[in-house]
């Protein structure tokens, strides 16, 4: 189900209380192609991507919007899933390679817009800035797993059954494949085969860490689904049966994780349906464990990954040439469509 504009926005990365989880291995095996923005922070990709999936969405296409995890006022990449499509970021997404056989990629490194004098100037900078941003990032992770992991304890679930998988949800959805839609003559024994089939799981996240705080993108995404809400100590049990009864019925099923712990699932919709079944009020943070001010220590981390960041955005934007940027936009923009139009893709 889409929002009315037909437009998306999630997280399909998360910043964990377990590290840095891409949930992007799950997306690829639909892919048909892919392009790869490469280039320093502040050289014009995120707005490139806003912009360019905009136009598309005027123009009539399903888009879906991925956040950063890292900065989730910023745009990652989009992705058209019913187009085999997408566009990335490759230095706001992880893995940057993929397994996806047979995909199309296009790499546009955005470094031939700069100014090679001016980078080279700020190179030093540039280099002690991108440390320092690793460096925090992983300060960040050990310091979420210390301060906010405690709230796991108290979210009431039971032990997974599949043993061999150390998360049940991440590694059953990264079993699955999409089925190509059959375009022969036999709907009636499509159908029939569909309910014989177990659902396909898309998995994502709805909540980015800022440092004001969550970012909650899941009112907006849960709009145009009829909801029910689940209440009690009970409810990620109850959660977790829904999730592997509905997997029986042959249909699209997409799952929203929580932010901190990625083996709990906090949200279930049924696009075909239009329902979601959610673990209480989606506007509501306590009801996911997640209205816990953030600590002073942890604040100041995310303030200062941000600081440099800044930085090192600045450094950047003072050596491009956006004029070069927004001509070349054209470009990319007129190579999408024409892929689109293009038997490659899916139509």
């Amino acid at each position: 189900m889409r929002n009315k504009n037909g437009v998306r926005h999630y997280f399909a990365e998360g910043l964990t209380t377990r590290g840095y989880i891409s949930l992007l291995p799950n997306m690829m095996p639909t892919w048909k192609r892919v392009y790869v923005l490469l280039g320093g922070p502040g050289t014009g990709k995120s707005t490139m991507i806003k912009i360019i999936g905009l136009e598309l969405l005027d123009r009539g296409y399903e888009i879906d919007f991925l956040r950063s995890v890292r900065d989730p006022d910023s745009m990652a990449g989009f992705i058209m899933p019913r187009m085999g499509l997408a566009v990335l970021d490759a230095m706001e997404v992880s893995p940057l390679r993929w397994q996806a056989p047979g995909v199309v990629e296009k790499f546009t490194d955005f470094s031939m817009f700069c100014d090679e004098v001016k980078l080279e100037r700020e190179r030093s900078s540039i280099l002690e800035m991108e440390k320092a941003l690793q460096e925090l990032q992983m300060t960040l992770e050990d310091e979420l797993a210390a301060e906010l992991g405690s709230l796991l304890g108290s979210r009431s679930t039971k032990p997974l059954k599949d043993k061999g998988n150390s998360s049940w949800i991440l590694g059953n959805s990264a079993q699955l494949k999409v089925k190509k839609e059959n375009t022969g003559p036999w709907p009636l024994a499509e159908n029939a085969l569909k309910l014989l089939q177990k659902s396909v799981v898309n998995p994502f996240f709805l909540h980015g860490l800022t440092p004001d705080g969550w970012l909650n993108l899941a009112p907006h995404f849960l709009a145009d689904f009829d909801q029910i809400r689940l209440e009690g100590d009970d409810t990620l049990d109850a959660l977790d049966w829904v999730l592997r009864e509905a997997q029986q019925l042959g249909q699209l099923i997409e799952i929203v994780l929580h932010p901190l712990n990625p083996d709990d699932v906090i949200g279930i919709t049924f696009p075909e349906r239009h329902l979601a079944i959610w673990q209480g009020n989606p506007e509501n943070l306590e009801d996911q464990g997640l209205a816990r001010p953030l600590s002073k220590t942890l604040k100041d981390t995310l303030s200062s990954w941000h600081a440099y960041r800044a930085q090192l955005k600045g450094i950047y934007m003072d050596a491009v040439n956006f004029d070069q940027v927004d001509t070349y936009r054209e470009t990319v923009l007129n190579q999408i469509l024409c892929d689109l139009n293009s038997k490659g893709c899916k139509t």
